[in-house]
């Protein structure tokens, strides 16, 4: 029998709360649950949106399986009509958490073959017997982190990781500034381009442990509301949760430079789009005209306030 340390100096104080996901695996990083995926099913090709973050292709260059790019329309639905063969799947990204009902949609046409982005849909539940991965760090103030969902067995084994050397950009947000800890942030973000995948550190799966789930929820689809009716957009579908509030504007690069100088950060998903997509693609101009803005359970209805002013005084 383990003996558990008994007395001596305090750890880190955190509240105890059911983990939100129970039946995930649980890896480092939301980037490394692809790589989790396509180690274990051994496709030959995959179908990947234009639409989409670098770091979801990463996997697949590293592990030389051959992919492609498709396109999306302003509904985020897949405009090519893909045929998979035998060995290949499609990717598709829950976009901002608002997709689910056309990822059921897809899970009925491609089957086992479907892979799911959720890193941008925390709370929702996968569908049962598609492959699906998401991230931690989108939504909530850890270091790392993310939950694979799969019903492949992997042929491999994972080392833990530990997250302690990764809190300098929780902290020095919370002692300094949000601009004292950014190049912290950048820092261990581009740290995970030189780490293996591994599983989730005890560290983390104990600040997931200490987080208010219920409560989260209900801010976040509270603030996209007030945001919706005062600037448009598509009402929430049942039961999301949303990452942000996708905000559409003709005057893009004007509007995010003018929040950010009202320190609302907004960043731009995402800059390499425009390397990969044609010239002409509705990806380049969803990159260029959709702004992500805030709604996390950090801000409430005055935060939301502020956000619409800036917005309309801007227009």
């Amino acid at each position: 029998m383990s003996m558990r340390p008994i007395g001596g100096y305090f750890s880190l104080e955190l509240s105890a709360f059911p983990e939100y996901h129970t039946n995930g695996i649980r890896l480092n990083s939301g980037r490394f649950g692809l790589e989790y995926i396509l180690r274990c099913r051994k496709y030959t090709k995959v179908y990947v949106p234009y639409f989409t973050c670098d770091t979801a292709v990463d996997p697949i260059i590293k592990l030389g399986i051959a992919y492609e790019f498709y396109h999306i329309n302003q509904d985020y639905h897949i405009v090519e009509d893909i045929h998979l063969n035998e060995g290949e799947a499609l990717m598709y990204t829950n976009y901002w958490g608002l997709q689910t009902p056309y990822c059921k949609y897809l899970a009925q046409i491609y089957g086992r073959q479907l892979i799911l982005d959720y890193t941008q849909a925390f709370f929702e539940t996968p569908i049962l017997g598609i492959d699906t991965f998401n991230s931690c760090r989108k939504f909530f103030g850890v270091p790392d982190g993310g939950y694979v969902f799969t019903e492949s067995v992997a042929d491999f084994q994972l080392e833990q990781d530990q997250s302690y050397t990764r809190m300098d950009s929780l902290v020095k947000r919370i002692d300094i500034s949000p601009e004292a800890g950014y190049a912290d942030f950048r820092k261990a973000s581009e740290d995970f381009h030189h780490v293996d995948m591994c599983l989730m550190s005890k560290f983390t799966q104990r600040m997931m442990q200490s987080i208010d789930y219920a409560a989260i929820a209900t801010r976040r689809c509270s603030n996209y509301e007030i945001l919706r009716h005062a600037l448009g957009g598509d009402s929430l579908p049942e039961g999301a949760v949303p990452m942000v509030f996708p905000y559409q504007t003709e005057k893009g690069q004007q509007l995010r430079q003018h929040l950010i100088q009202n320190k609302i950060f907004v960043a731009k998903y995402w800059p390499n789009v425009e390397e990969w997509s044609p010239i002409d693609s509705y990806e380049i101009w969803m990159a260029n005209h959709i702004l992500p803005l805030p709604i996390d359970q950090r801000y409430g209805e005055e935060d939301m306030k502020f956000i619409i002013d800036s917005i309309l005084c801007f227009n």
